[in-house]
This record gives structure tokens, sequence and C-alpha cells, in this order.
């Protein structure tokens, strides 16, 4: 029996040289009838077939229509040599095409935009939630206050400066630790006022800041009473900086800090006579350290001897916040202005 494979593999064998030696050993078969062509497909093309399928396939057909008639009419040794002649196969149908998308109130098919690009009007409903689940959402603390710095998993660190209640702040360091925390008050909307025997140190702070004359800024040397006006929309930081030699820390006036008002006092130098100022205060701020200063804030401060030690060998951009119920080290991350008006980190 045969096939239309058959007819493929017989249509091959005489497309090369010898194929006309294989046939000729194929016993002369009976005569055939005649064979009329068969009607022509009345499947349409497929939409988005490619152009070059399309007139192949139209040039196949016209082709075997050809061969079909020219056989019919050929002797029967033509029609002997050319084998069985099989009627040519019928294209299938294409496969059907996946289903129109459906398409919103809007017009728009899902996940896709309008004619213009856009996608499809947001629709917010209203949501019932049970007083169980409603009990559960809490707000999420955020720091809030006076950024200090970063720890090391670089988590800002800050500190409640102002308040209804004073605050004592003691700074064992330099100058420029002490203008730095000075400077972000200002950024908080507080006054400040220095109260310094060296007031060249504090010259030209105000004005740096600001960019002009500045009255939120006041340097003191003398012994007026300090300010007590101090207010939730702008606090008052008083900072007391006591130069080098001193055996004491600074009392300049006589007035306590009031609510809203913050007193920083900046210990350039550490010694058992100024040690008090650690105890007395609500914070202690601490700069690197020498060996001397570190035994005297260890044992004022009841610092265990693994952190004694490691105030002797900070970076300078470093700081150790001691009080507050936390205890920590911290990195500044001076700011480009802070860079610029302050200089480098340093004691």
């Amino acid at each position: 029996m045969t096939g239309p494979g058959d007819d493929r593999r017989t249509a091959a064998a005489g497309a090369y040289p010898g194929g006309a030696v294989a046939s000729a050993a194929v016993p002369p078969p009976v005569a055939a009838p005649p064979v009329t062509a068969p009607p022509a497909a009345t499947d349409a093309p497929v939409l988005g077939a490619p152009r070059a399928r399309v007139d192949a396939e139209a040039g196949a057909d016209a082709a075997g229509t050809t061969a079909a008639t020219a056989l019919a009419t050929a002797d029967p040794l033509t029609r002997a040599l050319a084998g069985p002649l099989a009627a040519p196969e019928s294209h299938p149908s294409a496969p059907p095409g996946p289903p129109p998308a459906s398409r919103s109130e809007d017009g728009y098919a899902p996940g896709r935009g309008g004619p213009s690009g856009r996608l499809p009007r947001l629709r917010i409903g209203t949501h019932a939630v049970s007083p169980a689940a409603l009990a559960r959402l809490v707000p999420s603390p955020l720091p809030a206050g006076l950024v200090l710095g970063a720890d090391r998993r670089r988590a800002a660190v800050t500190i409640r400066l102002f308040g209804p209640e004073p605050t004592r702040v003691a700074l064992v360091g330099g100058v420029w630790a002490g203008q730095l925390v000075a400077f972000r008050a200002l950024a908080l909307g507080a006054r400040v006022v220095v109260l310094t025997t060296e007031p060249t140190t504090w010259a030209g702070f105000g004005p740096a800041a600001f960019g002009r004359a500045a009255d939120r800024v006041e340097v003191r040397v003398d012994d007026r009473p300090v300010p007590t006006d101090g207010t939730p929309q702008q606090p008052t930081l008083i900072v007391r900086d006591l130069p080098p030699g001193a055996t004491r820390p600074a009392r300049f006036g006589t007035a306590t800090p009031g609510s809203w008002q913050a007193e920083l006092t900046v210990l350039r130098r550490l010694d058992p006579g100024t040690a008090s100022a650690l105890r007395d205060s609500d914070l202690c701020l601490l700069q690197r350290l020498s060996a001397d200063e570190s035994a005297t804030a260890q044992q004022a401060l009841r610092l265990p001897p693994d952190s004694g030690r490691f105030l002797q060998v900070m970076a300078d951009d470093m700081l150790s916040l001691v009080g507050g119920g936390t205890d920590r080290h911290l990195w500044i991350s001076q700011t480009p202005v802070e860079q610029h008006l302050l200089g480098a980190p340093r004691r």
C-alpha cells in the first residue's frame, strides 16, 4: 500500500540523479483512471501569517493541479514511471485564536492602558475594620530631637535637648564639638547664649551660621543674669565654655535653667576638679580622652573598664553618649554645611 508519505519520498527521489533508476525497477501497474484536479481550497489565509508562506502554499497548490492534469492526459508508461499519485492534502485550518480580552467599564483591557497610555482610574472604596484589628495598629516610633549622629547600625542617634523640664549636658571635648551642638540647636529654632572668658573663640559664629548679623546668637563675657524666656517655639541653649586651666565649671549668672532651656557645659580638659560636672548632668558627651581623662570619666560615670579603654582610641568624628538610659558610641556624620562652617572634626 502507498500513502502520502510514499508520494513525498517518490518526489524527492526524482530530485537527484539516480531517481529514475530507482523508479524503473517498479513493475508497471495497471493503467490508472484519469485523475481530476481537486477542488481549490476554500480556507482563507490566516491573518498575521508571513507573506512568503502564503505565496509558497499557493504555488504548491498550482503545481499540484498542473502535475495532476498532465499525468491524466499522458500515456500509460509515463503514469507508471511516476507511480501512484495521491490527491494533495488540503491545508488544515488555522488553530482558533485566544478569546478577546474582557473590557472594564472604562473600556480598557485589564493590565493595559488606554489609547493615550494612561491606566484606568483607581477606584477606592470604604473598608470596614474590626475593633480588634484597629487596636493593633500603632504608629512606628520615629527619632525626634537633636541629631547627634549615627550608631554602628546607621540608625540616627538623637537626644531630647529641650522640654518642659530643663536639661543639663556636659561635653568633654573642644570648642569645635560645642559649636557643632550649638549649630544643630539653631536648626531646631533655638536661641543660643554663650558664656565664656575667651570670646574670640566664638567670634563670628552667629553671622557665619546665618550669613548675616544674627540676633539668635549672643556671646557674653560678663556676669549678667541668664535669660529665662525659653518657649516651645524658640527654646534657649546656654553654653558655658570652660577654658583650659580652670579648676571648676564656670558659673556665669545665678539663675538656673528653666523650662524649654538646656545648659551645655563644655569641659575642654577633664580632671578631678571638673569631674563634678559629669555627675550633675543628665547627659554626657565625650570626645576622645587621654589616659588621665579616661580614668577620671570612668570613675565619675562608673563606666566598665572596656569603655574606659575605648574612650582613648576613638576616631576624631566619634562621640560617646552616656546617660538617658542608654550608653552608646556614635559617628557625628557632618553635613557639607557643617564642614564648611566648622571644619574637620577635632578636639
